[in-house]
């Protein structure tokens, strides 16, 4: 998606208002044929972020997790901007498209290194299923999003006084802090607690889904295999 189309879509919520973003790709059909596509009306990619505000984060170069329903692997695309919430316009930061970022079905846990992304900013970021490279608008995608904030102090004194990392993801997720509770809950090691906070996360994604789909959506999310991705 262009930049300009990126810096056009804009938001309600009077508060701190991000551009307009959709966190599940629209349309039914997907890169999947017909039969395929039939079998399941959830969207074929689904972001693991908030969709109505700024999902929050403390971290300088924070993980990014996305829902692809298609069974079979798909080229994909992801992609970060730098959004300026003055002039409404968009800068591209990272771009990820090379042969080996392939899709999986399940959820897609994506870890980036030497990424400095700074506090007070605002981000934007894209994941794109390439079905036809020479139709690119048929691609199903979807943007959420993200802003980086200085830690409170607060929650400065009470992270530094635990070293346990259960404590850290519900404090993290106390403070709102949706990139960095995801972090923790998708890549520390699976254990009972970790995995209610893993549940309750993507609950909310899925009650930021359709009506109709969200039953059908929080269970496909829960159950689903997560991959883990290092760029």
């Amino acid at each position: 998606m262009s930049t300009t189309a990126l810096a056009d879509r804009n938001n309600n919520n009077s508060d701190d208002p991000p551009p307009q973003t959709r966190g599940s790709s629209g349309g039914s059909r997907g890169c999947e044929t017909q039969t395929e596509a039939s079998l399941s009306s959830i969207p074929h990619i689904i972001l693991l972020a908030p969709t109505q505000s700024y999902g929050q984060t403390l971290a300088n170069s924070p993980t990014f997790a996305w829902f692809v329903k298609d069974i079979s692997s798909w080229q994909m695309e992801f992609r970060l901007y730098e959004y300026d919430q003055t002039n409404k316009q968009s800068r591209l930061v990272k771009e990820i498209k090379d042969e080996n970022f392939k899709s999986s079905s399940g959820i897609m846990v994506l870890s980036l290194s030497n990424l400095e992304l700074l506090v007070g900013r605002r981000y934007l970021w894209q994941v794109e299923l390439v079905c036809d490279a020479n139709r690119p608008s048929a691609n199903p995608f979807a943007i959420a999003a993200m802003k980086v904030v200085s830690v409170p102090p607060d929650l400065k004194k009470q992270l530094s006084q635990s070293n346990n990392i259960l404590t850290k993801a519900h404090l993290y997720n106390q403070a709102d802090l949706w990139y960095n509770t995801l972090e923790i809950a998708f890549k520390s090691k699976d254990e009972p607690t970790l995995r209610e906070l893993r549940k309750s996360l993507l609950e909310r994604v899925a009650n930021g889904t359709e009506t109709e789909l969200r039953e059908q959506t929080k269970v496909t999310l829960i159950n689903s295999q997560i991959h883990q991705l290092q760029r």
